[in-house]
């Protein structure tokens, strides 16, 4: 079974009437919708459950128990939840691990957003790399990045 897997394209005029509020969420979902577009883009739940159907016994369940324990860079946009497809392994779609470990990291200190955007910026402990970049050849930095982010936002907290 072919899901129908996109990139989805940002639009590229906000209407007249948006607010600043709604220009940068626009702005934010642009940013990832750009990051994540040269690593395989992004599903919307249905179409990530339509690729796990075949070698999961009930697609949907699990699906939300990886969002819901912030295994999976999962994000909203309008009304739906969107997914990169860099974290999953093909074809059963298992999460990859090393993604979860992240989560585990910076989850409390970031929103879930924050934690997809981390993902497709440059990183100071990365060597200016962005971590989906990396993630498939070395994990271990990864994560070892989002270790740092972690002590670097906690300081940046304690200080204020």
């Amino acid at each position: 079974m072919q899901a129908n897997v996109h990139v989805l394209e940002p639009a590229t005029r906000a209407p007249s009437c948006a607010t600043p509020q709604r220009r940068r969420e626009d702005a934010a979902l642009a940013e990832l919708m750009a990051g994540y577009g040269a690593h395989g883009g992004l599903a919307s739940t249905d179409e990530v459950v339509g690729l796990m159907r075949p070698h999961w016994r009930q697609p949907i369940s699990v699906l939300a128990k990886w969002i819901i324990g912030r295994k999976v860079v999962s994000f909203m946009s309008c009304t739906q939840f969107l997914l990169p497809l860099f974290q999953f392994a093909r074809p059963r779609m298992t999460p990859n691990e090393a993604v979860g470990d992240c989560s585990i990291e910076l989850g409390d200190l970031m929103g879930v957003e924050a934690f997809a955007a981390w993902f497709v910026r440059p990183c100071e402990w990365l060597g200016r790399r962005m971590p989906v970049d990396l993630l498939s050849n070395d994990p271990d930095a990864v994560v070892d990045a989002a270790g740092r982010t972690r002590l670097a936002l906690m300081a940046c907290r304690l200080s204020d």
